[in-house]
């Protein structure tokens, strides 16, 4: 866990990671020089619990880093990632850890809770499209592995770290699992996903859209991400069709225009994926890459 100034929330959540019934855990809380009683909650709970360990970083290094830095610190075969404001149910690493089978990755879905982690009748599944993900390709245009709700392989680390600031990385995690045996879906809530108005990363996306970025920003965050994901494939030929369309997309000749549609055509039932359209909608969506990025 990553913790910031997460005293609101922080004993609750950490009480339902410490009644997990799975029978062999350690947990790891990383405290991102919080100046509110956040360390001071962790040095409690790890004087009561053998299995805690606790780290505090010197000064604030954001999230991704904290989280990154915890993750190098665990000894497991299998780590979780938890946020600080959330509540699990007792089963849900147990749930994991049955159904992951071959998979690199897997992640369920989450029942969001307001502020008091009142139930609000919604699952994540009925926000976000939630799928498996069986080859990198699907990562094109989006996809959606939410880091509180995943279980993975240790041996995803060395392609899915370090991390960078422009994705998250929980969707690092998620690409690297599509390069190695997929990433697998659970369809049932194991966390309590609270929505609130201090969430990093929420459910509800809009405050993120609020922020508003120019049209030449935001192709270049696409080309960064396009980059980043053409750069951490694995040599083959979906390594190949990642670094073409990257390419194509960067390019502004004609001929680049063209190539990304055909790119995208060819391969749109994967690239496509996560955006759940109808095979008219893919088609459709591919040529409305001859006038825009995305």
């Amino acid at each position: 866990m990553a913790c910031y100034q997460g005293e609101k929330y922080l004993a609750i959540q950490v009480e339902s990671l410490l009644a997990q019934d799975y029978p062999n855990l350690e947990f790891i809380f990383v405290d991102d020089a919080s100046k509110d009683g956040t360390w001071e909650l962790l040095q409690g709970f790890a004087q009561i619990d053998s299995r805690i360990k606790i780290t505090q970083n010197a000064t604030n290094i954001g999230y991704r880093k904290t989280f990154e830095k915890g993750i190098n610190l665990a000894l497991g075969e299998l780590i979780a990632l938890s946020d600080q404001d959330d509540y699990w149910l007792t089963n849900k690493i147990t749930k994991l850890e049955n159904a992951i089978e071959k998979a690199s990755l897997i992640y369920a879905d989450s029942d969001l809770v307001d502020a008091n982690g009142k139930l609000i009748g919604q699952k994540m599944s009925g926000i976000k499209r939630q799928i498996a993900y069986s080859s990198p390709l699907m990562y094109t245009f989006g996809a959606w592995a939410p880091g509180h709700s995943m279980l993975f392989r240790r041996d995803l680390l060395f392609y899915a770290l370090p991390t960078i600031e422009y994705v998250t990385h929980d969707y690092l995690i998620g690409f690297a699992a599509t390069c190695a045996n997929g990433i697998a879906y659970l369809a049932e809530p194991l966390v309590h996903y609270r929505q609130h108005e201090s969430n990093t990363i929420g459910a509800d996306l809009k405050k993120a859209k609020k922020t508003k970025h120019t049209r030449q920003e935001r192709d270049l965050r696409i080309l960064a991400r396009l980059e980043l994901l053409q750069s951490r494939c694995p040599a083959g030929e979906e390594q190949k069709v990642l670094k073409d369309f990257y390419l194509a997309c960067q390019g502004t000749r004609m001929t680049d225009r063209f190539r990304r549609v055909l790119i995208a055509l060819a391969h749109r039932d994967s690239m496509l994926a996560y955006k759940g359209k109808s095979a008219f909608g893919k088609f459709a969506y591919c040529f409305k890459l001859f006038f825009a990025l995305y």
